[in-house]
Order: C-alpha cells, then sequence, then structure tokens
C-alpha cells in the first residue's frame, strides 16, 4: 500500500511536473522564435529586398510584354488586378525600408526589445507576401487579341458639289482609282495658288470616308511655322492619344507609327504654304506601314516636299466653259441674259484665268449686282498695272508675293519680266531666254549654249513653282493671267524696271520718257512720236501691232534701247535712224511678211547679238550683215521669186559671199530656204563659209546634196573640234536636212518633244553613207523619207539608232523591215557588241511603205522599244500582222496606237502568242480605220485597264464589198461587246448610220443599255460625260 501511495505521491507529483515543463519549454520556444526575429532580423531584410527585386524584374518583364504587343492585344483584368497588388506591395515595402533604416542604429542593444521584434515580425511577414505574389505570375493570362476598334469618324471637308466644277470630277475619279493600288503609297496634287487643289482634295476626302474602305483619315492644313508640329499633334489628336507624360517629338513620332503600323489610313496633308521639304518620318509616317497612304496638294512639281512620290497630278486651270458655268453660277444666272453686264462679264472671266479661286472670290463680290459700272469698275481695277489688289484678291496677290520671295535674286527679273507682256500671252522658250540674255540678265553666261540651259532651268524651275503653265503651242509659255497683273504691280515698285503695258495708242511723252520697258502688243497703232526722248528704254516690244511704217527719227533717242521686237508687224523697211541704237541686243523682225528691205545702216549695230528675220520678204541677205562682228545667232529664211522686182536686174544670191565667213563669233545659225530655189545655186559656197565658223554649236541647214553634206562633216571646224572622236560633241543642237524634195515646198522641221533638239531628215538616199552615220549617233530624232535601197533601218548600225527617241519612216519603196536583226549582225560580224536599237524610242510614224512585212525582225533585246508611248501605221499595204510576241513584251509604255488604210493587216497581235491579260497597262488612245480583212486584236481578251479612247471604221475589201457589209456589221458589234464586256462598263459608243440598225437588233437581243451618238465613226470613251440616249431603229437618220 505504501508502495502504491508512494507510486500515486509520484505520478501526482508528476502530473504537476510535466505541465510546468512543458509549459516553460513552449515559453521558452517562444521566446527563442521571437528572439530569432530580432537575432535574424538583418538576414531577413536581406532576403526581403532581394525578394522585391524578383518581383520587380516580374513587374518589368509583364510591362514590357504588354508594350510590345499594345497594338493587338490587351491586358486581362486579373493582370490589371496583379500590377495594382505589385505596385502597392512596393510601397509598403518602401515603408519598411524607412522603418528599418530607422532601426538599424540600435541593434547593439540601446532599442527596445518589443520594437525589434516587431519590425523584425513585419519583415518576414511581408517577405512571404512577395513570394506568393510572384509565384501568382505565372497561373494569370497576360494579355489577350484586342476586338477589332471601330472606325475613326471622319469629320468631312464639305467639298464643292460635283454639278459646281464639272472638270473636277475626272480628278477625283483618278485620284479615287490610286487611292485602291496598294502599290501607290504617296500621291501628289500640285498646280498654283486657287486652282482647285485643296477643293479636289477635299471632295476626294469626304468620297474616301464615306466608303469606309480606311480605317482613320487625317486631315492638316500646314503652316509655314507648324509644320513637322502641325501634323503631329493633328494625327495625335485623331488617334485619341491620351498618354500621359511630357514626350519629346522624337518619342511622339516613334508612338504614332507603332499605333498606325497594322492600321489602314490616309493622310490627307494641304501644304499650299510650303515653300520647303517635310519629313514625314518626324511624324512618325513611314513607308513601312503597309495600309498607309498620304495625298497631299502642293504648288510645286517633284520638288520632293514630302519626299518621293508614287504619282503626281497637275491641276491646270479651268476650261473656258466650266470657267464660265461656274461664274455665272457665282453671281447668278440671271444677270447673264443683261447686254450691258455680259461683255464685260467675259472680260472678267478672262481676267481670272480658269482659276476657281479668283472666280468665286470675284464672283461673291458681284453676286446680284446688276449695276454695270460696277462690273466696269472691277475690272478696271483688275486690269490696273499700280493700284494695290482689292480686298477679296488679297489673298492671291499674297500667294504670288510669297513665292516671289523665295525665288533667287537671279531669277526675280526674269520672273518679272513676263509681265511686259499682255496677260496669258504665249511666249516662246528660246525667245524668252533671248530676251532674257539681251537684258543682261544672264551676264555670268557669256556662251548662248549656256544661257540658254540656264534659261530652261529658270522655265522648268518657274513651271515647278506653278508661275507658269505650258501653252497650248510646244516650247511655249505662259504666266497665270493675274500672276501677271501681280508681277507688273511689283514690277512697278521697283526703281529699275519700270514697266509701261498698255492697249491704248493715246501714248503721251510723259509715259514715254519714264519707262524702262515698253510693251504696246497688239494695239492699233496709227503712228508714233517722231522722236520720242527716252534713253532709258531698254525693251521695246511691238509686235502683232498694226503698224505700217516707222518716222524716220524715232530711234533717235533710244541709245540704250537692248531688245527690240517687231514680230508680225506691216512695215515694208526700217528707219535709218536704227543706226542709233549702239546698245541693241536682240532685234526680232520675223513673220514681217511685207518687210522687202533692210538699211545699210544695219551694220552700225556693233553691239547686236541676236538677229531674227525669217519669214520676210527678204530678197538677198544685206552684205552690211557681215558687219555684225558680234552677232551670235541668226536666223534667216527666203520664199522663192520675192522682193526683186525689177526683172531686168541680175538675179543675186539669197546670201552673198564672204557675209557668213565674217561673223566669226556665230554660235547659233539658221538658213531656211526652199528645196527647189533657183537662187540657192550658190549652196556649196555657203557650206565652205559656214565650215570656216569655229564656235558653232547650233545649225540649223539645208544641204541639196550628199557631196556638200560629206565636205561639211569633214572639214567644219565646229563639227569635227579638236577631237575627231567627239566630233559633233559640241553641237547643242542641229536640224539638218540632206537631199531634195521636190514635192516639198520648204524645210520646215517637224518638232519632236525630245530631250535635245538634234534632228535629222535624210531624202532620197540610197545608200548609208558615213556621214549620215556619223550625224545619226548624236541626233534624237529622225527622219527616213524616199531612200532608194533600204530594206530596213538596220543598215543606219544598232548603236546609231539607240538614242533615237522620234523616227519617221515614209515612202522608202525597198523597206521590208523597220528593223531587222539578221541584217544587224552581219553589219556587225566584226564586232562583239552589236547595241540596242530604239532604247530610247517614245515616237514611232511609219507611211506608205509598200513591201513592209513587219515592225520588227528577229530577236528583240530587252531594252528595245521599252520607252515607245507613240505608235502610228499607215498606207502599209503589204503587212498581215503589227506586233509579234517578242514585241509586245516590250510594249509596256504605249500610250498611243494608230492603224490606217493597211489592206492586208489581218492581225493586230499574232495569233499564236503566249498574250497575258495585263499586256498594254498604259495604252489610252486606239484608232483603228479602213483595216479591211482585220480578223483579231488579239487572242485572248485583255484588261486595257487605261483605254480611254478607241476610234474604228470596219470596211469590207473592194471586191466584196456589198456581200460582206453585213458580216463586217455583226464583227462589229461583236468587237464592240468584246471590249465593253472586257474593258469596262463605264463607256460611250458612237457609230455611223451604217452600223445603227444591226446595232440596234443585237442591243435588243443582249438587253444592252447603250448611249449612241450618230457620227461617222466608232468611237468609245472611258470617264466621260455621258450623251443624251439615242432611240435605234432600222430608219435611224443623221
Amino acid at each position: 500500500m505504501e508502495a502504491l501511495a508512494v507510486q500515486a505521491g509520484g505520478q501526482a507529483v508528476g502530473s504537476l511536473i510535466t505541465p510546468a515543463v512543458e509549459g516553460g519549454k513552449g515559453i521558452f520556444n517562444c521566446f527563442r522564435r521571437k528572439y530569432a526575429y530580432v537575432k535574424n532580423i538583418r538576414e531577413n531584410f536581406a532576403k526581403l529586398v532581394k525578394e522585391e527585386v524578383y518581383l520587380s524584374n516580374e513587374d518589368a518583364d509583364v510591362k514590357t510584354e504588354l508594350e510590345r504587343n499594345k497594338l493587338t492585344k490587351e491586358k486581362t483584368n486579373r493582370c490589371e488586378t496583379w500590377l495594382n497588388e505589385v505596385g502597392n506591395m512596393k510601397q509598403e515595402i518602401e515603408k519598411l525600408k524607412v522603418d528599418y533604416k530607422n532601426t538599424s542604429p540600435y541593434f547593439c542593444g540601446l532599442c527596445p526589445f518589443p520594437s525589434l521584434l516587431k519590425l523584425g515580425k513585419r519583415i518576414v511577414k511581408k517577405t512571404t507576401e512577395v513570394v506568393e505574389l510572384r509565384n501568382q505570375r505565372g497561373q494569370i493570362t497576360i494579355m489577350h487579341e484586342k476586338p477589332p476598334a471601330p472606325p475613326v469618324p471622319v469629320i468631312e471637308k464639305h467639298a464643292r458639289k460635283k454639278s459646281d466644277v464639272p472638270s473636277f470630277d475626272s480628278h477625283v475619279e483618278t485620284l479615287a482609282e490610286w487611292l485602291e493600288d496598294e502599290n501607290l503609297k504617296r500621291i501628289c496634287i500640285w498646280g498654283p495658288p486657287g486652282v482647285g487643289k485643296t477643293k479636289i482634295m477635299g471632295m476626294l476626302h469626304d468620297r474616301v470616308g464615306k466608303s469606309g474602305k480606311f480605317h482613320i483619315i487625317f486631315w492638316v492644313n500646314v503652316t509655314a511655322k507648324g509644320r513637322i508640329r502641325d501634323i503631329q499633334d493633328e494625327v495625335w489628336k485623331r488617334l485619341y492619344m491620351k498618354v500621359d507624360g511630357n514626350y519629346g517629338a522624337d518619342q511622339r513620332a516613334n508612338m504614332i507609327s507603332e499605333e498606325l503600323m497594322d492600321k489602314s489610313y490616309v493622310l490627307f496633308l494641304d501644304l499650299d504654304d510650303i515653300v520647303s521639304e517635310i519629313d514625314l518620318r518626324e511624324v512618325g509616317i513611314h513607308d513601312e506601314h503597309e495600309h498607309g497612304k498620304v495625298v497631299f496638294a502642293c504648288r510645286y512639281k517633284n520638288n520632293n516636299i514630302c519626299g518621293g512620290t508614287d504619282e503626281e497630278m497637275n491641276v491646270r486651270r479651268l476650261s473656258d466653259k466650266d470657267a464660265e458655268s461656274f461664274f455665272w453660277e457665282m453671281v447668278g444666272s440671271d444677270l447673264r441674259s443683261n447686254p450691258d453686264i455680259k461683255p464685260v462679264g467675259k472680260l472678267i472671266i478672262k481676267e481670272c484665268g480658269g482659276m476657281p479661286l479668283l472666280i468665286k472670290l470675284i464672283g461673291n463680290r458681284l453676286a446680284k449686282v446688276d449695276d454695270p459700272a460696277i462690273w466696269r469698275d472691277l475690272l478696271s481695277q483688275l486690269r490696273s498695272p499700280t493700284m494695290e489688289p482689292q480686298e477679296p484678291l488679297e489673298e492671291v496677290y499674297k500667294a504670288f508675293k510669297l513665292v516671289y520671295e523665295k525665288v533667287s535674286e537671279e531669277m526675280k527679273p526674269c520672273l518679272l519680266y513676263w509681265a511686259v507682256f499682255p496677260a496669258g500671252y504665249e511666249i516662246f522658250r528660246d525667245h524668252i531666254i533671248d530676251c532674257w540674255r539681251a537684258e543682261q540678265f544672264f551676264s555670268s553666261q557669256r556662251k548662248l549654249p549656256k544661257a540658254r540651259d540656264k534659261g530652261h532651268a529658270i522655265l522648268d524651275e518657274f513651271v515647278r513653282k506653278s508661275l507658269l503653265e505650258k501653252g497650248r503651242k510646244w516650247g511655249h509659255f505662259k504666266m497665270y493671267e493675274y500672276f501677271q497683273r501681280v508681277a507688273l504691280r511689283i514690277a512697278n515698285l521697283e526703281k529699275n524696271l519700270k514697266f509701261f503695258v498698255t492697249e491704248d495708242e493715246n501714248i503721251i511723252d510723259e509715259e514715254w520718257e519714264c519707262a524702262r520697258r515698253v510693251s504696246l502688243i497688239r494695239v492699233r497703232l496709227s503712228t508714233l512720236p517722231k522722236r520720242p526722248q527716252c534713253c532709258g528704254i531698254l525693251t521695246l516690244l511691238l509686235q502683232e501691232s498694226s503698224l505700217t511704217e516707222f518716222p524716220r527719227e524715232f530711234f533717235g533717242y533710244m541709245c540704250g534701247l537692248q531688245v527690240l521686237n517687231l514680230h508680225k508687224i506691216r512695215i515694208t523697211s526700217l528707219p535709218s535712224s536704227i543706226c542709233s541704237l549702239t546698245n541693241l541686243k536682240g532685234l526680232f523682225i520675223n513673220n514681217c511678211s511685207q518687210l522687202v528691205q533692210l538699211p545699210s545702216q544695219i551694220g552700225d549695230l556693233q553691239h547686236l547679238e541676236i538677229l531674227d528675220i525669217r519669214q520676210t520678204s527678204l530678197y538677198s541677205l544685206p552684205v552690211e550683215i557681215g558687219e555684225l562682228f558680234n552677232l551670235k545667232c541668226l536666223r534667216v529664211s527666203f520664199t522663192e521669186d520675192v522682193g526683186n522686182y525689177n526683172h531686168v536686174e541680175e538675179v543675186k544670191p539669197m546670201i552673198p559671199s564672204k557675209v557668213i565667213v565674217r561673223l566669226s563669233k556665230l554660235e547659233e545659225l539658221s538658213i531656211d530656204v526652199s528645196h527647189s530655189s533657183s537662187r540657192y545655186q550658190n549652196a556649196a559656197e555657203i557650206i565652205r563659209e559656214i565650215s570656216e565658223l569655229e564656235e558653232l554649236t547650233t545649225l540649223c541647214f539645208f544641204f541639196p546634196e550628199m557631196a556638200s553634206f560629206n565636205s561639211f562633216i569633214q572639214n567644219s571646224k565646229s563639227w569635227t573640234g579638236s577631237n575627231t572622236r567627239s566630233a559633233g560633241n559640241s553641237f547643242r543642237s542641229f536640224n539638218i536636212v540632206v537631199g531634195c524634195r521636190r514635192n516639198n515646198p520648204a524645210s520646215e522641221f517637224r518638232v519632236f518633244e525630245c530631250s535635245a533638239e538634234k534632228h535629222l531628215r535624210f531624202y532620197a538616199g540610197n545608200e548609208f553613207p558615213n556621214a549620215i552615220l556619223e550625224v545619226l549617233k548624236q541626233a534624237k530624232a529622225l527622219e527616213l523619207i524616199g531612200h532608194q535601197t533600204a530594206t530596213s533601218l538596220s543598215g543606219f548600225r544598232a548603236d546609231n539608232l539607240q538614242g533615237v527617241e522620234a523616227c519617221i519612216v515614209e515612202e522608202c519603196n525597198q523597206m521590208e523591215n523597220i528593223i531587222d536583226r539578221d541584217q544587224t549582225s552581219i553589219a556587225f560580224q566584226e564586232n562583239d557588241s552589236i547595241g540596242v536599237e530604239f532604247e530610247r524610242l517614245k515616237s514611232l510614224h511609219i507611211c506608205n511603205l509598200p513591201k513592209l512585212k513587219g515592225i520588227w525582225r528577229g530577236s528583240i533585246e530587252s531594252k528595245s522599244l521599252c520607252a515607245l508611248t507613240t505608235l502610228s501605221l499607215k498606207g502599209c499595204n503589204n503587212i498581215g500582222v503589227l506586233f509579234s510576241h517578242g514585241m509586245i513584251i516590250r510594249l509596256s509604255q504605249l500610250e498611243k496606237l494608230e492603224v490606217k488604210d493597211c489592206c492586208l493587216l489581218k492581225e493586230i497581235i499574232e495569233d499564236g502568242s503566249i498574250v497575258e491579260s495585263h499586256y498594254f497597262p498604259k495604252l489610252k488612245y486606239l484608232q483603228l480605220h479602213d483595216l479591211p480583212e482585220l480578223c483579231s486584236i488579239s487572242p485572248i481578251s485583255l484588261k486595257w485597264p487605261s483605254l480611254e479612247t478607241f476610234h474604228m471604221i470596219r470596211g469590207a475589201s473592194t471586191r466584196h464589198k456589198t456581200s460582206q457589209a453585213k458580216g463586217i456589221i455583226e464583227e462589229t458589234v461583236e468587237d464592240l461587246l468584246r471590249i465593253k464586256r472586257d474593258i469596262s462598263p463605264d463607256l460611250t459608243i458612237c457609230s455611223s448610220q451604217v452600223f445603227l440598225a444591226e446595232l440596234a437588233h443585237v442591243i435588243a437581243e443582249t438587253q444592252w443599255e447603250l448611249p449612241v451618238t450618230m457620227l461617222r465613226f466608232i468611237e468609245l470613251k472611258k470617264h466621260c460625260v455621258q450623251p443624251a440616249r439615242v432611240a435605234l431603229s432600222p430608219t435611224a437618220r443623221h
């Protein structure tokens, strides 16, 4: 029992001690853990910092991935929550770091234990939370694909309605087609201020916006001050880019570029006030944007103002019809019937020069104004050379002044000189350059060739800047009418210019005395002052006036005169006082058809450099011309049997001996005579004198015989120069005729738009002389007429034809092919390099070759015919096929094709050729006339993407004309239906009466609605105004 009691007592004591021990252990462990928080605080803090770095890296990786894919993807909501949690976690850690920093100095025991314990616990807990947050990264989806964004709403420009200016419609159609072409990225619309560029671009903008084909459309009016910033701000705003932060221009450009990378967009830029280049890459617009396009309107052509362009559209002035319609619509059509207003209105329309802006401004000013006096007053103001511009026209005045001020100092007088001519006056390129040189605007250019090159560059610059436009006649230019008025105002503000331009024949003496340049062009002059006191006058223009006679002393006080133009006036002679013009440099008396003699005093004009006496009635050149020792340019022509009214007198030569040879400084010489002239017997002597000239760089001359031409080429000091290997290279231009054509009354040259004015016409030859080959190698235009033995042009050698840009072949009765490569190979059998025929040929005209079988025989070099734009074939009655397969693949630039009067021609493209539907991509005009045997145009249907006009006359052969007529009609209708189907439904077809009945029948069967106008030929036109529909019936009449 005692033992049990002792045991029980021991157990009781044990039961009391064990909990106490265990409790002591718990307390100890608790204290140890707490102590560990304090003891390991440094290590735990280091671990927290380490885990924070890992978390920050994860955070950065997520944000980088989001940024990289932001154009196509967006972050998920869970990702957004995680990023927010990370941000909060970083803030909490930063706060914890501050507390740790403040506590760390007391780790040596000075800090109360409870504070350290609390900090240690926070560090461990935060570390756990960081690890957990970092681990969540792998369990969430960061981003998903963006849903398609709705198109950005288009802000319409509300451009003019189509009915206002009909000629704008075709421009918009063309531009819309260009925008649909994936290969066209940048499109330039250029033209002078006020011509309607912005309106056309506005119409295009609204049309594109309504089509919904582009995701976003921008429109920016760029100012001279804003430039890049203007564009960038508008693009930024339209993209709704609300990113926080102040970004620099480069950063904004990168962000815009990334935002637009996969978007389809069109950027419209109005750059009318911009005169220097804008780099769109600085905006964020890049060529790498696959679906992005830029359309900009500016004043300058191809000036790289926005970098390179894929297409350019030149917007020209309105047609006379459109200008008139628009004007009367602006002022009120009821005023058009007012007999006092209508004639004034026509003159005002002319002053506007077809410029829509001017018509609109003036039209608004005159709208509903029925007082003719106000109309006449406004016309006077428009024509005034001194009055300040009216408020409505101030905008155009400033536009011209802005460009004028940007023109170089050397070019400014050249530009203002245009003001001395009447408004709208067309001036030939060489003549205006002659005037500039005579006025010493090119003081640094002593030689005529360099002065002409400089003049060409200046004219080109003026056209590019939309200050001038090309005239209707080749090589002519004119200034926009209102610009001409502005130029006159500016000129008269300059001290040394002072232009006097008038249409009034009543001129007071003071006007003569004060003026420096006087223009009386087209003025009805009955008389002139006897001896005006005008020593300061530099230019006097009297061309096309009604003047018939000069007072004897008229030129007595004009010692300073430098330019005198008497073109096309009715004088018979010049007064002796012309000897007073001691400083005259340019004298133009061409086309004075009644001028029969020049005074002997002509030889006193010792400073004369340019003398033009073409198309007069001069019988012979005065011997005194030989005294003009400074003459650099002489142009003269003679008509057979005029001027010598004394039939007893011995027949004189046109050009006396030893006149030409004395003109040692001649650089340009043009002598135009009739081929059959009996007074041209001393041609050989004249040629010998021309051969002695050493400075000659331009020659227009008729060599009646091959022998005289050979002599010139061998002996001419100008042609051969000092290096026979470079013979002819010193010539800037030439118009050379070799051989006579008796049925051709005069040796007038056909003008080609070639890169250089170097033309050769070879008549009635029977071989290929070396002299001809030598000139041909320099020539840009070749006319071969009536050659007696040539079977092809290959006899001229391929290397000599390589640079020819225009070629005419006529009446060569033995010619079988234009090019025969077999003959070429024979000609070059001793030479490794054959050369490339017609590498630069743009225009080829073939006429009346009775034995012609084809244009090209044999292989074709890849570069041959690749520049050809115009081909004409007429009266070749032996040819059966026009194009072989080898030819058609070279004709990618062909724009105009005419084939007429070839009675055996059956195929345009040879049957069996491998033809692709995209051949002839640029053909705009196709004419097929009187081809009775024609069976096929092409073996397959072609796309003809550019075809605008198609003329066709089908006719039966003479023997079976009656029996085949119906078949021809049916074939024609089939052709039309096929063309209608293959080209475009947007065609107009016109037909002669002979086709009407059958056409009506076919149309009724096919239910093809066809607008028809009765003409004498079939005509198809694309993108034209549709004519009224005419009911067709078998009884239709003209």
